[in-house]
Parts: structure tokens; sequence; C-alpha cells
């Protein structure tokens, strides 16, 4: 005769999971067992282990269980809409996991979160608290006050423009990067490396007018800021090899401009 009743060890062996979990089910209601013998052994039939089955896979699924036991008093009508609206948000999670996976391995690769495509972080990305950053450090300063009315200017276009643009200009001072890297065996006052200084001080009025102390600034940063180095490190050669290289080109650079002497 098949056996009607089957113990909380039964039960265990069967799906899985823990006697504590159990415990824990029936305190909160979740699960009561089909009946308590006066000894205090819980007892459970096939429609607990059902029930039981539906809990763990819900659970599995990233429900909580007191929204697994709210979804189970409903009736099927209502509950497949719930079990629908978790699903989008299964969907999205899984988005951000694959995100998350493609810039890990990027990580893996280049050993350094600093890159040129930087990773989502939680909260603000990294592109935001370098702005923040620069705020602290640098908010008295008339070439940060450069850039916040080259900035208020950009936030007066339309969203997809000012994004559009804002990207291009990173592109650009991307390429041209490349472009000086591929010239590390020349002097850094040369006129082919001088050239492309050029070109990346042009990008930059993207963000804020070019004065030659803030070229100096930024040259700076370059050398002696570890993530500036770790980002040029990704590019290639010995560490820092990149960044002194840029450093030296750009205060040369910055030489040749013109009021040298005077503030932003």
């Amino acid at each position: 005769m098949p056996k009607v009743l089957l113990t909380v060890h039964e039960v265990v062996g069967i799906t899985g999971t823990t006697a504590r979990t159990l415990h824990h089910y029936d305190r909160i209601g979740l699960l009561k067992p089909a009946k308590v013998k006066e000894s205090g052994y819980r007892l459970y039939d096939r429609d607990n282990l059902e029930r039981l089955q539906i809990i763990l896979f819900l659970k599995e699924a990233g429900l909580r269980l007191e929204d697994i036991a709210a979804l189970l008093e409903l009736p099927e009508s209502e509950r497949r809409p719930a079990l629908q609206e978790h699903r989008e948000r299964l969907v999205e999670k899984k988005r951000r996991l694959e995100r998350t996976l493609h810039d890990f391995d990027q990580y893996l690769e280049a050993g350094t979160i600093f890159g040129p495509r930087s990773p989502d972080l939680p909260g603000l990305t990294l592109r935001e608290q370098y702005d923040r950053e620069a705020e602290v450090v640098y908010g008295d300063t008339p070439a940060y006050a450069a850039y916040r009315q080259q900035m208020q200017k950009l936030e007066r276009l339309p969203q997809e423009k000012r994004e559009a643009e804002l990207n291009q200009a990173q592109q650009r001072i991307n390429d041209v990067f490349v472009d000086i890297f591929s010239l590390l065996k020349y002097a850094p006052d040369s006129p082919d490396v001088q050239l492309k200084i050029a070109e990346w001080a042009n990008a930059l009025e993207t963000y804020t007018a070019i004065t030659p102390q803030l070229l100096e600034h930024i040259a700076e940063n370059y050398r002696s800021d570890n993530r500036f180095r770790a980002f040029f490190d990704t590019f290639g050669g010995e560490a820092g090899q990149f960044s002194c290289f840029l450093y030296e080109a750009i205060r040369i650079y910055s030489l040749s401009l013109p009021d040298r002497n005077k503030e932003g």
C-alpha cells in the first residue's frame, strides 16, 4: 500500500531542501504540514510536496518568500500576470548580468576598470564620478568655471544631440591616443607627436576652453593619477611608459600656447 504521509527526513531526501527550511516554512505559514504528531513530528502529504516543489522553484527564480506566499493564494487567472511581470524582471536581470560578465571579461583582460570602455558601476557611472571629483578638487579654479560654462551650453541641447557630441569627442580623443601611442619611437617634441597633441587639445574644446595651465594640470594627472596610468597602460608598452610620454608631450605643447602667464 502506498505511503500517504512523509516525514521531514523523507521530504528532505526527495527535494534536497533542509529540515531547517521546512521548519521555517511551517513557522511563517508558507507550508504547513498535513499532520503534526503528539510528539511534534511533522508529516507531509502529496499536496504538501507539490506546494513545496513550487515554492522551491519560485524561490530559485528570485521571488521573495512573502511574494511566493501571496502568489500561491491567487487564483490561476491572477497568478499568471504576476508571474509574467516577474519574468520581465528576470529578463532585465539577465541583461545586466550579461553586461557585468562582459565588463568582467574586459577587466580580466586589461587588469583595470579604467580602460577605454568603462564598466557599469553600482550607483554613478565613472564619468559621473569623475565630474563630481573634478568639482570637489577644482571647483574654485577658473579652469573648472570654464568647464561648467561649456557643459551648461551642452546641457541646453536635446539629450540625443548632447550625448552624440560628447561620445564623438570622446571617440576622437581615444583615436588620437591610439595614434600617439604608435609614435612612441619619436621624441615628445617631434612634429608628428605635437601635431597629434594639437588634435587632442582641439577635441578637448568640446568640454572646456583650453589654456596652458589647464593642459599642465591634465598632463600631471596623466602621469601621477594611478587611474589614468592604468588606462594608458591598456594601450601597451611598459607600465607608465605611455603616461609619462603624454606628460612630456603635453607640457611641451602647452609652452607653445599664448598667454602662458595668465590664469585660466
